[in-house]
């Protein structure tokens, strides 16, 4: 039973879920969203493609894509389709003010990311975002989950990219995605190891792509790409 304070609260000022409106419980909801929602996330249960992470793809052999047109990143991974309840938390944590779902959304990527079976990565870092946007909303969410995720796997987070001007990829059609060009992203600094690389959404592939190009220009070995969702 929960305290009379707790009680005169939850009857008073009453809380109500970001994402679907329903009432939040005291206990067990997370970053102002309700339990329901949280057990609604629809995730993969299998491994994909070995190298883009295709749901479809159920052979630990690359996909014929991958055969014919190897991606620069060694792997990629993602917690979940972008639709439903995940797209839902993905916007909302998007938008200004919603920077406390880091730590839950966080948390899916770090049980992702030992679903895998990868080796522990040298180095976590994130997609850069646009200054202005950054500016705009006052964070990037990308870094907040790779802080997140680096912090639960114990290993070092570093910004290791900027953004060149005007290669920002929202609004943008398919087709202007995907000829985003190699210069896009250019390095900070010197690296050396494996990058484990950390966005919300992975689209078209194309800026993993340009980021993880401009990290093995910098010097690491070899790129991994996790991501919350994956757009179909």
């Amino acid at each position: 039973m929960g305290s009379i304070g707790e009680t005169l609260v939850a009857t008073f000022i009453p809380a109500l879920c970001a994402r679907c409106g329903g009432p939040l419980a005291w206990q067990g909801s997370r970053a102002g969203v309700c339990t329901t929602c949280w057990s609604g996330i629809e995730l993969y249960r299998e491994p994909g493609c070995p190298s883009c992470g295709n749901p479809e793809v159920g052979s630990a052999q690359p996909c014929l894509d991958c055969c014919d047109a190897p991606p620069a990143w060694r792997a990629a991974t993602s917690c979940g389709p972008y639709r439903g309840t995940l797209r839902d938390l993905v916007l909302l944590f998007k938008a200004r003010g919603g920077d406390d779902l880091d730590r839950p959304l966080g948390d899916l990527l770090c049980e992702r990311w030992r679903a895998t079976g990868w080796q522990t990565p040298d180095l976590v870092t994130s997609v850069p975002m646009a200054l202005l946007r950054r500016l705009r909303r006052g964070y990037n969410q990308a870094e907040l989950l790779a802080h997140r995720l680096a912090h639960q796997l114990g290993v070092a987070y570093a910004t290791t990219l900027r953004r060149h001007h005007g290669t920002a990829q929202l609004g943008r059609s398919r087709s202007a995605r995907l000829r985003l060009r190699a210069g896009a992203f250019r390095p900070k600094r010197v690296l050396a190891g494996t990058v484990l690389l950390v966005d919300d959404v992975l689209t078209t592939g194309a800026t993993a792509a340009a980021c993880t190009r401009a990290l093995l220009t910098a010097g690491a070995d070899a790129v991994e790409v996790l991501t919350l969702a994956r757009a179909e």
